[in-house]
């Protein structure tokens, strides 16, 4: 009886760590908030890149007609400079992509887009991160499908590659979500 009694522990400790093992095996591996989905676009006013005018997001989105990709973006971020061939493709499919040049100066922005082509109809300047935060992104590049009323439809946290581009065409053509 003594040797059963000091072996429960053994017994609820070897149960616990099975449990804790099979929630770690098993949970979701992926971290990707989409409060913003469903809402309006933040109206913090930014500055224009190219002509240092104040500009909202939303009427620069609810302006086009269409639905638009905010796509958020850096100099500095590598993932960003692959995913950048493919908004190029998206542009010349007729996409409007408005641009959010996230903790990055207007300087290295713009060289950014001087060295590897302009794929953006409006590049915004997020130099402090505060569109970022509003936005409740998690790091760059994010991307956010708007309707053409400002409304944000999906979102897209990581770089657009090669095998997602068809669909996020069909999605922001469509003004839907993605699959």
């Amino acid at each position: 009886m003594k040797r059963l009694l000091l072996a429960a522990p053994l017994v609820l400790l070897v149960g616990l760590l099975a449990v804790l093992g099979w929630y770690n095996f098993h949970k979701k591996t992926d971290y990707a908030p989409a409060e913003l989905v469903g809402k309006p676009l933040p109206t913090r006013q930014l500055t224009d890149l190219h002509d240092g005018s104040l500009a909202s997001l939303p009427a620069i989105a609810r302006a086009s007609g269409k639905p638009v990709l905010v796509n958020v973006f850096a100099s500095w971020c590598t993932p960003c400079l692959a995913e950048h061939p493919y908004l190029m493709d998206l542009k010349a499919k007729g996409v409007i992509i408005i641009g959010i040049d996230h903790k990055d100066t207007p300087i290295n922005g713009l060289s950014f887009i001087e060295k590897h082509g302009n794929p953006y109809a409006r590049i915004l300047s997020d130099e402090d991160g505060q569109m970022g935060l509003d936005l409740g992104i998690s790091g760059v590049p994010e991307t956010f499908i708007v309707g053409a009323d400002g409304v944000v439809i999906d979102k897209i946290t990581g770089p657009i590659v090669p095998e997602t581009v068809p669909a996020v065409y069909k999605a922001v053509s469509e003004g839907t979500k993605l699959p």
